[in-house]
């Protein structure tokens, strides 16, 4: 969920993590005790139990099943009821929220109120603090099952906000219970084992809540999930081809076409909310130039970024807010962003390059770097970027690849903006306009308090952020991020590459019924989501 002004949450989930892992050993059709077994991949270790605590991606997507939060977010966007029936607001900073009755957690303690205010204060001071203290001022229990939070300012994104809240046990705010040595929640499966850098293993919880009067079964069909963890996307498709997996996260680009030929295999994807970009550092020269930063924009190759590193697979990025949120962003308005400022155009690029350098006292080619992961798709982007730059013979650009942790500490160091080198990055939003805008380009959030590498600061842009999180008029909203995102556009502190899809690939044989959940966090939601009447099936083979 997005930061704001008073933020110290310390990272987020940049697309592309990965981990030291081994690849795991075989699945069968069932699981320890004899019931069924689905086994998915993971492409990196599972970090840590707790939420408050937990800002890698793969560490959420893997305790997303055993933690469940207030209201959820469907696969379409749409705020369902989860832990709680109702959440009624009173007015501008006063909300009511209705629980349901009758649940447990997996160590038999009941889900009351209570469970609710230790939760959200649990998280001050924590390093994912802003995901509660962003919005929230007091809260009150007005019964076992009924509570009022009052808001520090007018949120529009309250609602969606609690989707990305797991609700813990009261104990665990006085460490009585230890979410760092198990997680404990509500959900429909338990944790069962974690053999760190090769598996994580859940099993279905006892006594979930769910009645069965929706769409779903009344409990998971599936006993137990294991995720192998397989760091290597091509030893994942290798896996999954083999039958030693059932369920294969976000396999590389280049094998989609193989997988969908398969008749063994189901691919499924969706538009994510998630985009690659390269950024610049804003205090060094040339790229404290905005013309040299718009020239260089001029020269990404989207349309054969898309193609020819992506399979086709993915839509080029000229503003920074996903089509996956059609309102708040459309087509006409990419394209306008792409026409005025950012679409490939290597003749417009030199005229700025000239009128660019003509301001600075250095001299092309001016020999610079790309930072980079090894994640295969983004290195190839990169060399693309890379080439397209040099043929201009204003920069002789090289590529600086680095192991996961020692890339991410270089871009999120407080002194990226000061360094020598763009950064080819990716970003993971949210269901809500802001959590695309304001981690990136708010002059509150730059590193290392969070997640703007470039450094950029505009008083407007901050303001319009600011109006835009307190308006609740969707309308409104609308305007006052748009206004917000041409500003940003305009002033190129980062080059927008594509808009990613998120993609899944199963056993047909083995799996039913998975859907894929656009939002990396979230990627097995599928597996079982009473409230969106969604579940998953194996019979094996």
């Amino acid at each position: 969920m997005p930061p704001g002004t008073t933020s110290r949450r310390r990272l987020l989930r940049w697309v592309g993590a990965t981990g030291a892992a081994s690849v795991a050993g075989c699945t069968g059709d069932s699981g320890g005790d004899g019931g069924t077994e689905l086994v998915a991949t993971l492409a990196a270790d599972v970090k840590n139990y707790d939420p408050t605590l937990a800002n890698d991606t793969t560490s959420r997507k893997a305790f997303g099943l055993v933690y469940e939060p207030l209201l959820s977010v469907d696969f379409d966007g749409q705020v369902r009821p989860t832990l709680a029936t109702s959440v009624d607001q009173r007015g501008d900073l006063t909300w009511r929220l209705s629980l349901r009755e009758g649940v447990t957690f997996h160590d038999g303690s009941d889900f009351t109120a209570s469970d609710v205010v230790a939760t959200f204060e649990r998280y001050e001071g924590t390093p994912r603090e802003s995901d509660v203290f962003l919005w929230y001022d007091d809260a009150t229990v007005v019964d076992d099952h009924t509570l009022d939070v009052t808001l520090s300012d007018p949120y529009a994104p309250f609602e969606k906000s609690l989707g990305g809240v797991p609700i813990v046990p009261e104990a665990a705010a006085s460490d009585d219970v230890d979410l760092s040595a198990e997680p404990v929640g509500t959900g429909p499966y338990a944790f069962d084992a974690h053999e760190p850098d090769r598996l994580f293993r859940l099993t279905r919880a006892d006594g979930h809540w769910y009645d069965g009067a929706g769409d779903a079964p009344e409990q998971p069909p599936i006993e137990t999930l294991t995720f192998r963890i397989i760091v290597e996307g091509p030893s994942q498709v290798a896996a999954l081809q083999a039958g030693d997996v059932d369920l294969a996260n976000n396999p590389p680009a280049d094998s989609v076409a193989d997988l969908r030929s398969d008749d063994t295999i189901t691919v499924s994807d969706r538009l994510a909310g998630g985009f690659e970009m390269l950024v610049f550092p804003l205090d060094s020269v040339p790229f404290s130039n905005r013309e040299v930063r718009k020239g260089i924009a001029r020269l990404v190759p989207r349309e054969e970024i898309v193609d020819s590193v992506y399979g086709g697979i993915g839509r080029p990025a000229y503003a920074p807010i996903s089509p996956l949120l059609d309102d708040y962003t459309s087509e006409s308005f990419q394209a306008a962003m792409r026409d005025q400022h950012q679409g490939h155009d290597p003749e417009r690029a030199r005229e700025l390059l000239e009128s660019g350098f003509a301001d600075l006292d250095v001299s092309p080619p001016y020999e610079t770097t790309i930072v980079t992961n090894e994640t295969p798709e983004r290195v190839r982007w990169a060399q693309l970027v890379r080439d397209s730059l040099n043929r201009t013979g204003f920069f002789d650009v090289s590529l600086d690849q680095f192991e996961w942790n020692t890339y991410i500490s270089r871009v999120l160091a407080g002194d990226s903006h000061r360094s020598d080198s763009m950064m080819a990055l990716g970003w993971t939003g949210g269901w809500d306009p802001d959590s695309f805008v304001r981690n990136l380009f708010y002059s509150g959030q730059t590193t290392p308090s969070c997640c703007n590498a470039a450094h950029y600061a505009s008083d407007e842009v901050d303001r319009l952020l600011d109006e835009a999180l307190a308006t609740y008029d969707p309308g409104e909203r609308r305007a006052l991020y748009e206004d917000a995102q041409r500003r940003i556009v305009a002033d190129a502190p980062v080059a927008f590459v594509r808009f990613n899809k998120r993609i899944d690939a199963v056993r047909s044989a083995a799996v039913e019924g998975f859907r894929t959940y656009p939002l990396d966090t979230g990627e097995f939601t599928a597996i079982y989501a009473p409230w969106a009447g969604a579940y998953t099936t194996t019979g094996g083979e």
